[in-house]
């Protein structure tokens, strides 16, 4: 049982690994569009789409991000097929994912289709075997075939409906609760307690793709909050090294330049090597500082206008944009103090050494009074 959950993690996470690029670019190009058009005094590009100029190329460039955004689904479902079944997998994952799109399913429905997709394939490939002249038949034809036919008549008959609906549903639940600044600051200690719990793993990144499959469509403050999560604990860390370096050993203050780098981008795994030095102190510490910064950002005003860029440089795709650098800062010191006061981050070999010579000391100068 829990080999097939550890393999079932696996699968998806490779999916979510491939989709991480596609979405950032495509983000990164809608900012920057968005930007410009700001820039223009337009805050809606859609007026330029039949028309011809500067501005006309502008929207025409931020289509290309949001085609990249809108490849979410078709990549989440092929590469998690991908890596259940391989190669031979893929057609049918991603037919499963552009049909995920086409259903109204969403980000759920490109998960089902791709394991099933995977799933299906191996068993092909188990059971029919042709050997001869027409051996080469059974990848190009006859695999696919059934694949494919099989995942088209799942999500286009079965359940494209019910998933859709529970999509649907979905959707309108976090729009109504962005509707409300009680809930948004739920939502908000939500999101950013799961990014900050494992850091680059599966709780993270489900709370990254629900932040991002939802602004696919559209509402953009679950990923504002995911974005300011991620920096907060390699910040943090890099902040903590910088406020006491004679608690850390000579690695880790070294590590802490780099976590500042990776807090500033929005890599959250910057904080790993820090929070292996005592996970069952300093997880639930990442947790409540990832939850509060984000909640912080929320009750000070940060809100939506455009599709949100990760990274502390994303504040400019934010309204009120103090707000959501303030909601880092505040979850980021509330790690660097809080660390150093939970751990000593140094070597347990420096402080044997160290206590090792401090005796030696006290010995010789016993020796010496003695004398």
């Amino acid at each position: 049982m829990k080999s097939q959950a550890n393999a079932f993690k696996t699968h998806l996470m490779t999916g979510i690994s491939y989709v991480l690029p596609v979405i950032i670019a495509g983000s990164l190009v809608v900012a920057l569009a968005k930007i410009i058009s700001f820039a223009a005094g337009y805050t809606d590009l859609s007026q330029f789409a039949e028309t011809s100029g500067f501005l006309h190329y502008i929207y025409l460039f931020e289509q290309v991000g949001w085609t990249a955004i809108g490849l979410l689904n078709l990549v989440l479902g092929g590469y998690i097929a991908f890596s259940i079944g391989g190669r031979p997998a893929l057609a049918a994952g991603l037919v499963g994912g552009a049909l995920a799109s086409s259903t109204n399913a969403g980000f759920i429905g490109a998960v089902v289709a791709g394991f099933f997709a995977g799933w299906l394939t191996n068993w092909v490939k188990k059971r029919i075997v042709i050997s001869g002249s027409l051996a080469s038949a059974v990848p190009l034809i006859i695999l696919p075939l059934i694949t494919v036919g099989a995942i088209g008549i799942l999500m286009a008959l079965v359940l494209g409906g019910p998933l859709g609906w529970i999509n649907t549903s979905l959707l309108n639940w976090i729009t109504e609760m962005t509707q409300s600044n009680v809930n948004n600051v739920v939502l908000a200690l939500v999101l950013g307690a799961m990014i900050a719990f494992d850091m680059g793993g599966p709780v993270n990144k489900a709370a990254w793709m629900a932040g991002n499959a939802l602004m696919m469509s559209g509402i953009y403050l679950p990923a504002i909050l995911v974005n300011i999560a991620i920096c907060i604990p390699p910040l943090g860390y890099g902040i903590a090294t910088l406020l006491k370096r004679k608690n850390f050993s000579p690695e880790l203050l070294e590590s802490g330049k780099g976590s500042l780098v990776m807090g500033i981008i929005g890599i959250t795994e910057g904080a790993i090597p820090f929070t292996l030095k005592s996970p069952l102190k300093l997880i639930p510490l990442n947790v409540v500082a990832g939850a509060v910064g984000a909640a912080t950002a929320v009750l000070l005003g940060a809100h939506e206008i455009m599709p949100p860029v990760g990274g502390v440089y994303g504040f400019f795709t934010v309204g009120s944009s103090w707000a959501y650098l303030a909601g880092i800062l505040v979850g980021a010191f509330i790690i660097g103090i809080g660390s150093n006061l939970l751990v000593n981050f140094r070597d347990d070999k420096e402080l044997e050494t160290k206590q090792a010579d401090k005796q030696k000391e006290e010995l010789d100068e016993l020796d010496i009074s003695f004398d």
